[in-house]
């Protein structure tokens, strides 16, 4: 088929789209309000065609016309969906820009990004002077995480309730036109759920246009695998691989859509696929005949980008593509605040009605489709919700806080959120902020927070990188910041033999990087495969994920273009350091970790020093696990609760590096930061911080050198081996 028919092939698929017969009409309604939101089911269109329309139609004279995108992977390909269909080429009219990969040019005239990369236009240009449309999709989504999902940190972004907000504070009034615009700016809100009615009313008001039906079918099956009582469960995984086999070998010719939780968990199911699929004998084990073969392709997002587009490139003649039919596993990955260690923890959740409902429509896209849910129709009844409660209500909010106070918002409680998240998480946001500096006892931005706004990394993670810059030994922290920014690299099999290979390997690549200390390690992988001549053979050899690797690269450069900028101004901190690298490489992340401070309280226990004194063990994967008795106090990266509560990615410290900066744990006034009058904070909500915050900086200070105090520690311990030594008796009778 030669490109043009397969362009005209294209164009006559999009007239087919629910949306094609209401062309007019929606173009018109976009041209009458200063905000409109569109509704329709998934696959009716609103994606492709709405900015097609507003480009044809000449809304783009004057401007750029924007889209978001909740994910990278979906700005990505759909820019290539419409730069097919407006046959031109990616990256001139119709281009892309997500987090650190720009395929724009100067002529883009219609522009796809993730909410992230719209956030950081509007901290530089907050009137977005260069945009006559801004299309805001997926609305549904609702997750403040907009970038390449790395859970095991807590890369924080903001998204669409503040986009909204931002939007509704600068155009809600269409007779007043902002300085530095010439035409006011049109905002059309897309989403594919039921609450259109909440939005128009945040938005005054606006009109609702609704794109009815949904372009072809789909059959949805209930399975047996997971019910209410497996909730906690993780043997979904295997069912699922359990299900496209069954598929695989009985449905008609067509491709497979499987939903899982994250990168590990799809990189081992690939490899049981591969495993069972080598086994089928195509002559008698499959219904379709015209089947002769299975491909399958890994996504997630910290794949690069080049990897991500293999999937949507069409199987060759005879090969099933493990892409819709769906098979919907009913869990996903979800940042929640966990108030039993004060820091949100990533969990495998049941998913919401509504986001099996999204996940349904993929297989309806091009044709009537059919959905396999693993899980039974009581699970669907009872443990999963109507709507996925929006991230800004369950995650730390320390990144939209900053980027608010950036904007200029001082009054960041009274903001006007979409969803208003709690005033304590509100509350605990200025408190983080206030403790790594980026704002002063008033709640006003530092320089310093000025500069960590322009990283999209963890607050704590950019005080880091910024302490190392001002000590010149950003090369140390760059490397680290990326590779903390991507997914898990180490790889661990699921076969036991492969295991005790792979745990070999990655206990010599600690050991090789002069102490052990996870962080290190991270840095010595990342140099390592770097100088290699062949990195992927490497990662290989080594058991690393070659693709995260490859991602933590591209990551690191662009982190060093960022801090390089950054670097030119007259007021970028100097420092000095008087010391060996190791200490400076460890007092560096003290400066952003020195909230995830823990001392070993008895055996191999340690005690958290944040105020919640949470009892927390070394994660197996950590270089220091079964060495606990050795260390006094360590920083940690994250946590994974369980039964337990493990801390992950561990560095040994010495008490004196964050002596000083304990107490800034302790010793602020959040009312203050906040610029809001005691008497406008709620009565619960000042119980609640009155109560966490009555222990003064000096009783702070008696209680960490009590629990220093050598004698102290001693006699813990004596009773501690004294009770040990009793069970050890009683077990013995």
């Amino acid at each position: 088929m030669s490109k043009s028919t397969r362009l005209d092939s294209k164009e006559n698929e999009s007239e087919h789209l629910p949306i094609y017969q209401h062309k007019a009409k929606l173009i018109q309604a976009v041209k009458d309000s200063t905000f409109l939101v569109v509704t329709g089911e998934t696959g009716s269109g609103k994606t492709t065609q709405l900015p097609k329309y507003l480009h044809q139609a000449g809304l783009c004279k004057d401007g750029k016309i924007g889209i978001t995108q909740p994910r990278r992977v979906a700005a990505i390909t759909v820019a290539q969906r419409v730069a097919q269909e407006m046959q031109c080429n990616l990256g001139r009219e119709v281009g892309y820009q997500v987090r650190f990969d720009d395929c724009t040019s100067p002529s883009t005239v219609v522009k796809y990004m993730t909410d992230g990369c719209l956030l950081r236009e509007i901290l530089a240009d907050p009137v977005l002077s260069q945009y006559s449309v801004v299309v805001l999709d997926e609305v549904h989504e609702r997750s403040l995480n907009t970038v390449t999902y790395k859970i095991d940190l807590f890369l924080v972004y903001l998204l669409q309730d503040i986009l909204l907000g931002l939007l509704k504070k600068m155009f809600s009034n269409p007779a007043k036109t902002p300085k530095g615009r010439s035409i006011p700016l049109k905002v059309v809100v897309m989403s594919a759920t039921l609450e259109t009615d909440k939005l128009s009313a945040f938005l005054g008001g606006c009109p609702i246009f609704a794109i009815p039906g949904r372009a072809f079918p789909v059959t949805c099956t209930f399975g047996f695998a997971v019910g209410p009582k497996d909730i906690e469960s993780t043997g979904y995984a295997k069912e699922v691989v359990k299900v496209a086999l069954d598929v695989h070998t009985s449905e008609m010719a067509g491709d497979i859509l499987v939903f899982l939780t994250g990168q590990s968990e799809i990189e081992r199911a690939c490899d049981l696929l591969y495993e069972k699929a080598e086994s089928i004998d195509y002559r008698y084990d499959v219904q379709d005949q015209t089947v002769e073969g299975l491909l399958i392709l890994p996504l997630y997002g910290s794949m690069p980008t080049d990897q991500q587009r293999q999937i949507f490139q069409p199987p060759p003649s005879g090969i099933r593509k493990l892409r819709p039919v769906v098979i919907d596993s009913g869990f996903v990955k979800q940042l929640n605040h966990n108030s039993r260690v004060g820091m949100d923890i990533l969990e495998v959740v049941p998913i919401s009605k509504s986001e099996a409902q999204q996940r349904a429509g993929r297989a309806g896209r091009t044709s009537a489709g059919k959905c396999f849910r693993i899980y039974t129709k009581e699970f669907w009844e009872k443990s999963m919700p109507e709507y996925t409660v929006p991230e800004i209500q369950r995650t730390s909010l320390t990144a939209v806080i900053l980027t608010l106070k950036c904007l200029g918002v001082h009054d960041v409680i009274r903001f006007p959120y979409l969803d208003c998240p709690e005033e304590r998480f509100i509350l605990e946001a200025l408190k983080q902020l206030y403790q790594y500096d980026a704002i002063d006892r008033r709640g006003r931005v530092t320089k310093l927070g000025e500069l960590m706004v322009e990283f999209p990394l963890h607050p704590g993670l950019t005080r880091a990188v910024l302490k190392a810059a001002s000590l010149g030994c950003e090369d140390l922290l760059l490397p680290v910041a990326a590779m903390l920014s991507v997914e898990n690299i180490f790889i661990r099999p699921g076969h036991p033999e492969k295991q005790k290979e792979a745990d070999k390997k990655h206990r010599a690549l600690a050991a090789k990087s002069g102490s052990m200390n996870d962080f290190a390690t991270l840095l010595s992988v990342f140099q390592s495969c770097k100088s290699s001549d062949r990195p992927s053979a490497w990662c290989k050899d080594n058991w690393i994920h070659w693709r995260a690797l490859k991602s933590a690269f591209s990551v690191e450069t662009q982190l060093r273009e960022i801090l390089l900028r950054l670097q030119q101004k007259k007021d970028f901190p100097v420092d000095t350091f008087d010391g060996n690298k190791s200490e400076l490489f460890r007092r560096c992340l003290c400066t952003g970790y020195f909230t995830n401070v823990a001392r070993r309280s008895v055996g191999k226990v340690f005690c958290t020093m944040d105020g919640h004194g949470s009892m927390v063990h070394f994660h197996p994967s950590s270089s220091l696990f079964d060495q606990e008795d050795e260390l006094n106090w360590v920083i940690f990266h994250d946590v994974l609760v369980t039964s337990r509560v493990y801390i992950r990615t561990v560095c040994p410290i010495r008490y004196e590096w964050v002596k000083d900066l304990l107490p800034k744990l302790h010793e602020v006034d959040v009312y203050e930061l906040s610029g809001v009058a005691r008497e406008e904070v709620t009565d619960e909500e000042m119980i609640k911080w009155e109560t966490r915050e009555a222990v003064s900086t000096e009783d702070v200070m008696k209680k960490l050198e009590k629990r220093n105090n050598e004698t102290t520690v001693s006699d813990a311990r004596a009773r501690y081996l004294q009770r040990k030594q009793q069970r050890q008796q009683n077990k013995a009778l």
